[in-house]
């Protein structure tokens, strides 16, 4: 870690957690206690070798606590939540568009979207929905729901589908992140739900979307053109 020299906390600060990869840990660890592949998992390309080196220097500063349920925030960590959420609704104000082509990753989406659902609103029995991403030849993901329990799959899990999406990386992104509506998307063929008519009902309730969705969707509003 390299210093920039200065008695000050914001470059304590970036100096601390601006360097590459250690702000994503942070934003992993909102979703804590994780275990290491977990925290790996939310982190495509990032070497085991730099997130062991991250995960020790975030212990070493007591922001970081590991447990036997996993890396966890320590009182200091906990109070990086509104830190973060801050960072990410000013983004989502101000600078983030649509998502380029080389930020279109399936898994990722499945996992972030997993961490979002509304337990509170699911069913007392286990609900199995399949996504179809029609812009990659045979990809596909499955949410396995209960109240306890959210598990992305990417193998057929071996029980019955409740729901099918259908949609494209980019149209699934967009209503994630608060750039279109479920609703919309839906009327201009871009997401589609298949399954019984009480289950479709219910998705959109169960789908809590991006923490900065609101955000976005306050942007967009105040300019419908960036859509």
């Amino acid at each position: 870690m390299r210093s920039y020299g200065q008695y000050c906390p914001v470059s304590k600060g970036a100096e601390l957690i601006g360097d590459r990869w250690t702000l994503l840990i942070v934003r992993e660890l909102l979703y804590g206690p994780l275990g290491f592949n977990q925290i790996e998992r939310g982190l495509p390309g990032i070497s085991r070798s730099v997130l062991s080196e991250r995960l020790r220097r975030l212990r070493r500063h007591r922001i970081v606590q590991q447990g036997q349920d996993g890396y966890s925030f320590t009182p200091a960590g906990e109070e990086l939540r509104p830190v973060v959420q801050a960072i990410g609704d000013w983004v989502s104000r101000w600078i983030l568009e649509d998502p380029a082509p080389a930020e279109l990753d399936p898994n990722l989406l499945m996992v972030w979207i997993s961490r979002h659902i509304r337990r509170e609103a699911l069913s007392t029995r286990r609900v199995v929905i399949e996504f179809r991403f029609t812009d990659l030849a045979s990809r596909g993901a499955w949410l396995v729901m209960d109240r306890n329990d959210v598990s992305v799959c990417l193998q057929y899990p071996g029980f019955p589908v409740d729901l099918v999406v259908t949609s494209t990386t980019r149209a699934l992104y967009r209503v994630y992140m608060g750039r279109t509506t479920l609703e919309e998307a839906s009327q201009r063929g871009e997401v589609k739900l298949d399954g019984p008519s009480a289950i479709v009902r219910a998705f959109p309730r169960w789908m809590a979307w991006s923490n900065f969705s609101n955000t976005m969707r306050s942007r967009l509003r105040l300019v419908p053109s960036r859509l």
